[in-house]
Order: C-alpha cells, then sequence, then structure tokens
C-alpha cells in the first residue's frame, strides 16, 4: 500500500526518489546542500502571506565517500559527520 501513497501524492514521490537516488553518501555536512521537505507559510504584520521553502547550498562544494571509503570510516569513525563539523568549526 505505500507505493499506492507514493503514486497519488507526488511531494512523498519526490522525497522518496531522492532518498533512493545515487546521489551517494555526503562527505560529511559540510559538503552536502539541504533543502526542507515541506512548505512554511510566513505572514508578515499587513497580512501578505508568502510560501517559503528552505534551501542551504554548501560553500564548501558538494564530495562524497566511495563505497570502500564509506566502509573503512564505518569502521574506523562512526561519528565522522559529527567530528568533522565540530573540529572545523572551532
Amino acid at each position: 500500500m505505500i507505493f499506492d501513497f507514493w503514486q497519488h501524492t507526488p511531494e512523498a514521490l519526490q522525497q522518496i526518489t531522492i532518498l533512493f537516488s545515487d546521489r551517494g553518501t555526503p562527505y560529511g555536512y559540510r559538503h552536502m546542500n539541504g533543502y526542507s521537505s515541506h512548505t512554511f507559510k510566513w505572514v508578515n504584520d499587513k497580512g501578505d502571506v508568502h510560501y517559503v521553502k528552505y534551501h542551504f547550498k554548501t560553500d564548501q562544494g558538494i564530495k562524497n565517500f566511495t563505497a570502500k571509503t564509506q566502509d573503512e570510516m564505518t569502521v574506523k569513525n562512526k561519528d565522522f559527520h559529527t567530528s568533522d563539523l565540530f573540529d572545523n568549526i572551532s
């Protein structure tokens, strides 16, 4: 039944298509773009309505692990994404 949901809900189908795409495994949070799944309704003090989706673009560039290096990193440091971000902030 999940396939019926995806078929009849375009926004869900778009999300699952991204999830199962060949984008690869990101080399940490710094090297991936982020997109909001939902659209937010912003209303200003005049009552004007604006619909907003967030798009976060990386300044460091897109970088992915290969399958082999991802497997090696999982054994070496399973929290690589968090430690990479922490080390580069400090």
